[in-house]
């Protein structure tokens, strides 16, 4: 660094601004040492870190790849995650969830705050975060509403935005951890989710839970299922959606759940609005609906549920189709989402075994607590 750097991060470290004083500026450049792109910002005195490289792809906190504890003290932990390295209280009590606010409630921490980028937060979870102030967008998607995010008096943020100056805005408030990837890695997601608030047990708890869900769920499905075929599709104002390939639906319908493809699935790498026409060769011998709540919605799907060709698809003329008017966990979730999707499949299959499933998760995570 020059002199001039050298002088201002000196001013910062001091100052307002740097919130662990001449300790912050050492750690800074004892880090910048070791990882080579390690700097301060010199507005906020965030410590900004390039991701090493190695053979891991991502960042750390992108969902292949986990968040690292860097250092660990009393009181606190620096943490590296998808857009630096952060010193974050040791147990926060005060997170305002701009994402994870699944995880948190899954282990047992109830955010202060919430939010979600399109608006459409997850119906699962309207109940539980009722009494939680929610935290609109401003500008555009990129930056959440700052004032109201003061109001509540965060620890911790975290967050899925990559903006570097939504990040270094949020930084001014609290500590900001930058976690990606949550559809597919949600097992990962959960046990970052824990490290970062200091509750590791607690989400390998959860996990064990989640894990013995899937079991037991496929225990059930596959003697009933066989080698059917099952598929997901949205009903939305004026278009139908099928899910292909894709993180939304694909990673527990076809990963965890291990159920078998249709021919028209195996083509699509994301949805894609299907016509009536080629509902003539949708083959899903299961079929979960997704009705939008809209009027829009629930009118196309009355539509297309007069429509003869619509009457042709084998999962509904043997009836092996159900409408799920609540489906957000779906489309955007972490692992208390991906346990309703368990339950969906299990209502479509075998109702009747939904309860005994979630024993057998429970008694899992009791016996894997201490």
């Amino acid at each position: 660094m020059h002199g001039k750097s050298i002088s201002h991060l000196s001013r910062i470290a001091t100052g307002e601004l740097g919130r662990y004083g001449l300790a912050l500026l050492c750690m800074a450049v004892f880090i910048g040492c070791m990882y080579g792109a390690a700097h301060i910002d010199m507005e906020t005195g965030v410590i900004i870190g390039a991701p090493r490289n190695d053979s891991m792809a991502g960042p750390a906190g992108s969902g292949n790849r986990p968040v690292e504890v860097i250092e660990e003290g009393v009181d606190y932990r620096l943490i590296r995650h998808a857009a630096g390295i952060t010193r974050v209280p040791r147990q926060p009590q005060r997170v305002c969830a701009l994402s994870a606010a699944d995880e948190l409630l899954a282990i047992g921490l109830k955010p202060v705050a919430h939010s979600i980028n399109d608006g459409n937060f997850p119906d699962y979870l309207v109940e539980p975060l009722a009494d939680v102030p929610w935290i609109p967008n401003v500008y555009g998607a990129q930056m959440p509403n700052l004032e109201a995010i003061v109001r509540v008096k965060p620890d911790l943020i975290i967050t899925r935005n990559t903006s570097r100056q939504t990040y270094l805005q949020l930084s001014r408030i609290a500590p900001v951890v930058v976690m990606l990837d949550h559809l597919k890695h949600y097992r990962q997601r959960l046990l970052d989710v824990g490290v970062v608030v200091g509750r590791e047990q607690a989400a390998r708890s959860r996990l064990a839970w989640y894990n013995a869900k899937v079991d037991a769920a496929n225990a059930v499905l596959h003697p009933i299922v066989g080698q059917q075929t099952m598929a997901m599709m949205a009903v939305r104002p004026r278009a139908y959606r099928l899910f292909g390939d894709q993180n939304h639906v694909s990673p527990l319908l076809y990963g965890d759940l291990r159920m078998n493809r249709p021919d028209l699935v195996l083509y699509r790498t994301w949805s894609s609005t299907v016509s009536p026409e080629q509902l003539l060769k949708f083959d899903a011998d299961y079929l979960l609906i997704a009705v939008d709540s809209a009027t829009e919605g629930r009118r196309t799907y009355e539509a297309i549920d007069d429509h003869v060709v619509w009457q042709r698809v084998p999962a509904i003329r043997n009836r092996k189709a159900i409408v799920i008017p609540q489906w957000r966990h779906w489309s955007d979730s972490g692992i208390l989402g991906r346990a309703r999707c368990i339950d969906d499949v299990l209502q479509l299959v075998a109702p009747d075994a939904i309860a005994a499933v979630e024993r057998q998760a429970e008694q899992a995570r009791s016996a894997y607590d201490p």
